[in-house]
C-alpha cells in the first residue's frame, strides 16, 4: 500500500477512461451511506475534473444530483480507478484518490480548461454542451494504490495507446506541469541510444512565464526576416509570427534540446567528423522521441518546433546557454486545450522495401 500523492499513481489515473466516485461519509451532514457512481474525468495536474454532463439522469438540474448534494454537505471524497480486466493477476492494479471536492460553476477559474481537456479525452463531449454546466473538481490529498501501476509491461497497449496515440499539440490549457512529471520526461531522454554512449545532448527546461516571453520576443526579429523572405504579405507574416510567439508564451513548460559535440570522437578527416556529427543529431532525435512518447504516456501533450535551428545564437543569448549548447528544437509541453486533427500516415508498404526469407 502507498499513502501519498504518488506521481505513478496519478499517471495511472490519468490514462484510464473511467472511475468510480464515492461521496457521503456520514459526517458534517453528509449521507450516512456512501454513494457510488461511475464517472468520466480528466486530470489537469492539480485537480480531477468530473463533468455533470447531459447523459440521462433522474433530475434535470445537476445541482440536485445526490453526489453534488453530498459534496456540498461533506467535501471529502474518494475516486477509485482500476485495471482488473486481465487474466494475469500480476497485472492487476487499482488507485484510490482521497481528496476534497468542490462544485465549479461555468466561467469560474479552471472550468473552461477542464472542458477542453474532457473534450480532448472523450469525443462524445465534442457536441455535448458541458461548457454551460457545473463540474466537480477534486483536489487530491493522498493516493492509495496496489498492484502493477508503475510497470508498463503490456507492450500491445503501449503500442496502441502511446505510440499510435501521440499527437503534435499547439494549444495548451494553463494548468501547470508538475515538476516531477518534467523530471520523468527528461529522464527518459537519457536512455536514448547515442554514438559511443556519449549522450551528445543537453536540455534546458523552464516553466517561468517571463523566460518564455523573453525567448519569444528574442526570436521574433529572426522569424520576421525569415518569413519575409518567403514572399508573404506583411499581414500574413505578422499573423504567423504572432501564432509562433503565442505557442511559446502560453505553453506551461518548454524544453530546448541542444546538441553537445564536445565529447565526441575527433577525426583528422572531414568526412568521418561529419559522420560523427550526423550520428549525434540522429541520437538527439531519439532522445526527443523518448520525451514525446513519455509526455503522452503521462497524460500530457507536446509539440516540436524547429525554429531554434535558424537562430541558435539568439536562443543561446536569451537563455544564457553555454556556447557548446547548440539549440536544435523547442518543445512546448502541457495539457492539450484542443484535440488536434491527426495527419494521415502513408501505408506501410509505400514506405518499405521488403526482402524477407518467406
Amino acid at each position: 500500500m502507498v499513502t501519498m500523492i504518488d506521481p505513478a499513481a496519478m499517471q495511472f489515473v490519468a490514462q484510464r477512461p473511467v472511475g468510480t466516485l464515492a461521496t457521503g461519509t456520514g459526517t458534517s451532514g453528509g449521507s450516512a451511506t456512501p454513494s457510488l457512481v461511475p464517472i468520466c474525468y480528466c486530470w489537469d495536474g492539480q485537480d480531477l475534473w468530473v463533468p455533470l454532463d447531459t447523459k440521462p439522469k433522474r433530475v434535470s438540474d445537476p445541482r440536485h444530483l445526490r453526489r453534488v448534494r453530498n459534496i456540498l454537505a461533506e467535501p471529502s471524497v474518494q475516486v477509485c480507478v482500476q485495471d482488473y480486466l486481465r487474466d494475469a493477476w500480476t497485472e492487476l492494479a487499482y488507485v484510490i484518490v482521497h481528496g476534497q471536492a468542490r462544485l465549479v460553476e461555468p466561467g469560474a477559474p479552471g472550468h473552461a480548461d477542464a472542458v477542453a481537456l474532457l473534450r480532448a479525452k472523450y469525443r462524445q463531449y465534442h457536441t455535448m454542451p458541458i461548457e454551460s454546466r457545473p463540474a466537480i473538481a477534486i483536489r487530491p490529498e493522498r493516493t492509495t494504490s496496489w498492484g502493477a501501476i508503475a510497470r508498463r509491461s503490456d507492450r500491445p497497449a503501449l503500442l496502441e495507446s502511446t505510440i499510435n496515440g501521440r499527437r503534435s499539440v499547439r494549444r495548451f490549457t494553463q494548468a501547470p506541469v508538475p515538476a516531477e512529471m518534467l523530471r520523468q520526461i527528461v529522464e527518459t531522454a537519457r536512455w536514448a541510444p547515442s554514438p559511443h554512449g556519449r549522450q551528445p545532448w543537453r536540455f534546458f527546461v523552464t516553466t517561468r512565464a517571463e523566460t518564455r516571453a523573453h525567448l519569444a520576443a528574442a526570436m521574433g526579429d529572426v522569424w520576421q526576416s525569415t518569413l519575409a523572405q518567403d514572399g508573404e504579405s506583411a499581414e500574413i507574416v505578422a499573423q504567423r509570427l504572432e501564432i509562433s510567439r503565442t505557442r511559446i508564451r502560453t505553453a506551461p513548460a518548454i524544453i530546448i534540446p541542444c546538441l553537445y559535440l564536445e565529447d565526441l570522437d575527433q577525426y583528422p578527416d572531414v568526412e568521418r567528423q561529419a559522420a560523427e556529427t550526423t550520428m549525434a543529431v540522429q541520437s538527439l532525435g531519439a532522445a526527443i522521441q523518448n520525451m514525446l512518447l513519455t509526455a503522452y504516456h503521462l497524460g500530457l501533450d507536446m509539440g516540436w518546433m524547429c525554429a531554434p535551428l535558424f537562430c541558435q545564437s539568439i536562443v543561446q543569448h536569451a537563455l544564457d546557454l553555454p556556447a557548446t549548447w547548440l539549440p536544435q528544437a523547442l518543445l512546448p509541453l502541457g495539457y492539450a486545450a484542443l484535440d488536434p486533427k491527426r495527419r494521415e500516415r502513408r501505408p506501410l508498404d509505400d514506405l518499405t522495401r521488403w526482402d524477407l526469407t518467406n
